[in-house]
C-alpha cells in the first residue's frame, strides 16, 4: 500500500512551467556602462517574471564604485543571481572577485 501511494505520488503533483533564464555577459573592465549592463539586465529579468539571471564574467576587474553598484544590485534582486566565470580559461581578478561571492 505505501509503494502504491509513493509511486502515484510524481503523477498528482503539479508539472511546473518552463522556466525563463536572463544570461548577461560581463567580458573586459568593469565600469559605469558594464554596471549599467548589468543593472539593466537584472531588473529587465525581474520585471519579466525571468525564475533566474546568470552573469558570466571574464574581467580584470574594474572601478571601485561600479563593482559596488553591481554587487547591491545583486543583493537586492527579487530573483536568483548566479555568477560563475567563463568561458574556460575566463578570469574574474579584482573587482570580479568580489562580484563573484
Amino acid at each position: 500500500m505505501l509503494a502504491a501511494g509513493i509511486l502515484a505520488l510524481p503523477a498528482a503533483m503539479p508539472s511546473a512551467a518552463p522556466t525563463q533564464v536572463i544570461l548577461l555577459t560581463l567580458e573586459g573592465a568593469i565600469g559605469p556602462a558594464t554596471a549599467d549592463y548589468v543593472v539593466r539586465g537584472i531588473r529587465k529579468g525581474a520585471d519579466a517574471g525571468a525564475g533566474l539571471v546568470v552573469l558570466r564574467m571574464d574581467t580584470p576587474g574594474g572601478l571601485d564604485t561600479s563593482m559596488r553598484q553591481v554587487i547591491k544590485e545583486i543583493l537586492a534582486a527579487p530573483l536568483p543571481v548566479a555568477v560563475f566565470v567563463g568561458p574556460s580559461g575566463a578570469r574574474a581578478a579584482s573587482a570580479g572577485t568580489y562580484i563573484l561571492y
